[in-house]
């Protein structure tokens, strides 16, 4: 009997606990309603800087759209457009954020923030780098945008991580860069494998790939030759040769350069082979 009735007694205290759980949300909405409506702007800015402290984003956004309208050319007007800002931030909405952080930098330059906002609005493009297989000019503007806040604030505390975050998007469209080129490789186009590998190279000179990219050039060049009409062999042998100098200036004791070295021997000796042809 008591069993039951303490089972009785917890279901009774669940279903009071829902009632007043839903009565307290009812309530809250019902007040939200009230301040979205009310004509009280002091009450809406107030109420807007309550959701935004307490991590309520999603209500203080439409409190925000109103306010800057209303509060523009004002006093208020600095606060509430820092705050617009990062709420869009803090949302995701990375487009919009970086607009208004740019906006603030540009329109308040006297503004202790207007430093932070720049930086945030170059970090809003960093979040909006997408994985490496997707296109990046995302990437590429946030680079820029980064570079921009560096010339501008060569010594703000925020310098450390715009280079460190530059260093990651550049990683990445080396990387991608690279792909593209094995990616040519890999589908037997040796010509616009070499040329990728050789672009990627004099953008990205110091790129932990570089070594692999100077020995895929070789390869490369060496397959385009051998896949090529007769007459076109003796210049692109050449180029073989000449690249596989220049990868053995740089990495003279590369894992790759006994590969390489026979690519260049097997160049040499079809390049001879085509001079004696020519000749006779």
């Amino acid at each position: 009997m008591i069993i039951y009735f303490t089972d009785a007694l917890r279901r009774s205290n669940k279903i009071l606990f829902f009632i007043i759980s839903g009565a307290i949300t009812i309530a809250g909405c019902s007040q939200y309603q009230e301040v979205l409506k009310s004509t009280d702007y002091g009450l809406k800015l107030q109420k807007a800087r309550e959701y935004y402290d307490a991590g309520q984003y999603y209500k203080a956004l439409p409190l925000f759209d109103e306010l800057v309208t209303f509060y523009k050319a004002s006093k208020e007007m600095e606060d509430i457009s820092y705050y617009y800002a990062y709420t869009h931030y803090h949302l995701n909405e990375y487009l919009l954020a970086a607009y208004y952080f740019k906006s603030f930098s540009t329109t308040y330059i006297s503004n202790p923030r207007a430093e932070e906002c720049l930086f945030m609005n170059a970090k809003c493009y960093y979040q909006l780098s997408p994985d490496l297989e997707l296109e990046q000019s995302y990437s590429e503007k946030a680079i820029n945008e980064f570079q921009i806040f560096i010339n501008q604030y060569p010594s703000s505390k925020y310098v450390a991580d715009a280079n460190q975050m530059i260093d990651d998007l550049r990683r990445k469209l080396e990387l991608k860069a690279f792909r593209s080129a094995e990616l040519y490789y890999k589908m037997g186009k040796y010509n616009s494998a070499a040329v990728a590998f050789r672009n990627m190279m004099r953008q990205y000179p110091d790129s932990p790939d570089a070594e692999r990219a100077l020995f895929m050039i070789v390869k490369s060049n060496f397959l385009y030759a051998s896949n090529s009409v007769t007459q076109k062999q003796r210049e692109r042998y050449q180029n073989t040769i000449d690249s596989y100098q220049n990868f053995l200036v740089r990495y003279s004791t590369s894992p790759y350069l006994q590969e390489a070295t026979n690519l260049y021997e097997s160049s040499i000796k079809n390049l001879n082979k085509i001079k004696t042809d020519e000749q006779e």
